[in-house]
């Protein structure tokens, strides 16, 4: 069978379908009990046996979201395995870094920058003082 986008497609297709397998008057259809579609089909000689219960139709207003757990362990540590705690050590990229430090200390992106300049400066030795 192909793919089909409609339940009373698929149930058209399995009646004709079972119709080429040689169906007696042995069709039993249960339709709308309980908000359930269902079919059973047996051919002539008894060899094949086809079944149609798709999922039953839940009215949305009927249904809820599904709770939110926390998730709580016997460990003596209150800070658990959380997103944000991932988030934390995770490797990132310099400029989230920069952005984050800029927050906390509410300054510009200058001082978060490494100055490279600095490093291939020559020390000025001190100089002799005469007069000491």
């Amino acid at each position: 069978m192909a793919l089909f986008s409609s339940r009373t497609t698929i149930f058209k297709a399995l009646f004709a379908n079972a119709e080429k397998l040689l169906i007696s008057n042995s069709c039993r259809q249960m339709s709308n009990t309980n908000g359930r579609e269902e079919a059973v089909v047996v051919t002539d000689d008894g060899s094949t046996i086809v079944c149609w219960h798709p999922e039953p139709k839940v009215p949305y207003h009927m249904t809820r979201p599904l709770p939110e757990t926390a998730e709580e362990s016997d460990s003596v540590l209150k800070v658990q395995n959380k997103k944000e705690l991932k988030q934390l050590f995770r490797r990132q990229h310099p400029f989230f870094i920069n952005k984050e430090l800029r927050e906390l200390t509410f300054t510009t992106k200058h001082p978060w920058y490494p100055r490279p300049g600095k490093r291939f400066t020559k020390k000025q030795p001190p100089r002799d003082r005469e007069y000491l």
